[in-house]
């Protein structure tokens, strides 16, 4: 999960947590909050993003989460939670990446909004379990790295209004060894930029201006084409 401290926060105060919000029996949903400290006490919380909890789905996995901030928005990944249809499904928020402002509401030009049914706050889709975010600071780009199943672990270029595949395509299977979906291409989804098999586990993901691991292979900001590692 993640914390991260808004861009004005000399003024703000503002502290954005995503969590596994427990709902009843074995259910549970990612839920997205912002707060403020006053000495050891997390007070003023405010909530971002959260489902009813009647709609949180059962499980303790694949939450996803990570948050990041652009001018006056804030994205933040969401995790398939074991729903794999989900992934592909407007309705719901399940295997996305999600773009609102600051507070939570819905930016009017977000790729679905006024689509019947659709998830305003859905700016990308198609992701199994993001748990990496970061963006470029040099070019602006969104960068996204996610949990394959049993292998096909990503690192995605996320762009708006785009289908990442998942469950539809993948490089891994599932854990027993049998297929996802047989299919690791389709037309009009996005390939990763890299995949991994076996996997490495990604997480966060970051920027670098510097030279070190240039050698080695080429800066994501340049990678355009999918290879494996």
């Amino acid at each position: 999960m993640a914390v991260a401290v808004h861009p004005d926060f000399a003024h703000t105060h503002w502290i954005y947590l995503s969590l596994s919000d427990p709902g009843e029996g074995d259910h549970a949903m990612t839920k997205i909050v912002r707060g403020k400290l006053d000495g050891n006490r997390f007070t003023d919380q405010e909530t971002v993003f959260a489902l009813p909890k009647e709609q949180y789905p059962p499980g303790y996995v694949l939450f996803g989460s990570r948050i990041v901030f652009a001018g006056d928005y804030l994205f933040f990944s969401i995790g398939d939670r074991d729903v794999k249809d989900g992934a592909q499904q407007l309705e719901v928020p399940f295997g996305k990446i999600h773009r609102t402002f600051h507070d939570g509401t819905i930016p009017p030009d977000n790729p679905f909004v006024g689509q019947p049914g659709a998830m305003g706050s859905i700016w990308a889709y198609g992701n199994r379990n993001p748990q990496g975010l970061a963006f470029n600071p040099r070019t602006g780009e969104l960068w996204e790295a996610e949990h394959g199943p049993r292998g096909g672990d990503e690192l995605n270029l996320i762009e708006k209004g785009k289908n990442y595949g998942w469950p539809l395509i993948t490089y891994g299977m599932n854990y027993d060894g049998t297929p996802v979906s047989g299919r690791t291409a389709a037309p009009g989804m996005e390939q990763p930029v890299r995949h991994w098999t076996p996997s490495i586990a990604t997480s966060q993901v970051g920027s670098t201006a510097g030279t070190n691991f240039r050698s080695g292979a080429r800066t994501f900001s340049s990678a355009r084409s999918p290879s494996k590692n």
